[in-house]
């Protein structure tokens, strides 16, 4: 029988938006400390246009919110959870699709020991790529430190520490 008993992952997400984006819900790639641009009053539809104009004036990523979500990322996500484009990129909605990218990068699994702490700190790395990738070469680097946009800004020993506060609750 499954355990169906809510995660706790708070604390892994906070650690996660520290930082991807100073904890900014209205971050976006390049201006952490944007106040500006009120992402978190737009619709998510409005948004992902936002990013497409975004990298079509020649920035290097779509990158927005408190989790960096890449344009690809989002529209994925809001098809996945079958998100209405009027809804809007709220601070709730940002960290419902957090909770969604969890899942996805296995999440329950780590929680059952399915997989290694080393494993899920990778996976993690894969959707952030502030976070390091945790094993293979140069395990403290990001997954996607050869994109020469990105790097890791935590050690592994960190992102370890955050995801020891994952449990059942």
């Amino acid at each position: 029988m499954e355990d169906t008993r809510e995660i706790h992952t708070k604390d892994l997400l906070a650690t996660i938006a520290e930082v991807e984006s100073d904890n900014n819900y209205n971050a976006y790639f390049g201006n952490a400390t944007n106040t500006e641009i009120k992402f978190t009053s737009m619709p998510v539809g409005d948004v992902l246009e936002w990013q497409r104009v975004f990298v079509a004036e020649g920035n290097a990523s779509s990158a927005v919110g408190r989790y960096q979500f890449i344009d690809s990322t989002l529209r994925g996500l809001v098809n996945q959870l079958n998100i209405d484009q009027n809804t809007i990129f709220s601070e709730e909605l940002q960290d419902t699709l957090a909770e969604a990218l969890l899942e996805r990068r296995g999440v329950r699994e780590y929680v059952d020991s399915r997989i290694s702490r080393e494993e899920f700190a990778h996976n993690l790395s894969k959707e952030w790529a502030a976070l390091p990738k945790a094993k293979g070469d140069n395990p403290q680097q990001s997954y996607y430190a050869d994109d020469g946009l990105n790097k890791a800004r935590l050690s592994v020993d960190e992102i370890y520490a955050s995801i020891a506060t994952v449990r059942r609750i």
